[in-house]
């Protein structure tokens, strides 16, 4: 397995974002939407999804408030 290939779907890549509204760093594959928090370790399994994560803040579900870090 790639560094950046998702644990959970293994077929998507993993990338890390800036939340805008929030600040907060996030990793989240790009084929499944499973999500980490920054500093989380991927061997384990994601405990949410992006939309899940967003709906809980108030945030709306949208990409475009996902900035990548690269």
């Amino acid at each position: 397995m790639e560094d950046n290939e998702c644990p959970e779907c293994e077929y998507g890549t993993v990338a890390r974002y800036r939340v805008q509204a929030t600040g907060d760093v996030v990793q989240v594959c790009a084929g499944c939407d499973a999500l980490w928090e920054a500093e989380e370790d991927r061997t384990s399994p994601s405990v949410t999804s992006i939309e899940h994560y967003l709906n809980l803040r108030g945030l709306p579900l949208l990409r475009s408030g996902l900035v990548p870090l690269v």
